[in-house]
């Protein structure tokens, strides 16, 4: 019985994951990211339209000038341990001295594919 709980567990949708995978379409990355950030109490009022506005000057790589999605600054990585979510940036002063140089790449390559084939 225990075994069938932990497989079926292991297959129930995880939205917020799915977003910052790209497994949706741009709006929806953005959507499920961005309710996500709203749950937050420190976040509750936050503007996604004029923070990606502000915030994209700060970049100086084509990339994060050029990002559309949340999922470009911004990941999650999964604490184990708590069965939680650290939330982490890739922050201007970074990205600027090219330390996301291989995240850079694959994702000009699907800037340059389009959305295609993504779910709505």
């Amino acid at each position: 019985m225990a075994l069938v709980f932990i497989h079926t567990a292991g297959c129930a949708e995880r939205p917020l994951e799915n977003a910052f995978k790209g497994e949706y379409s741009t709006a929806k990355n953005n959507k499920v990211i961005n309710e996500y950030c709203k749950s937050c109490h420190i976040h509750k009022n936050f503007d996604p339209e004029s923070h990606v506005q502000s915030v994209r000057s700060d970049y100086k790589r084509t990339y994060f000038r050029n990002a559309k999605e949340c999922r470009a600054c911004h990941y999650l990585e999964k604490d184990w341990v708590t069965n939680s979510y650290n939330r982490k940036t890739r922050s201007p002063l970074h990205a600027n001295r090219g330390a996301f140089r291989d995240f850079e790449r694959t994702g000009l390559r699907e800037m340059k594919n389009g959305a295609s084939g993504k779910e709505e």
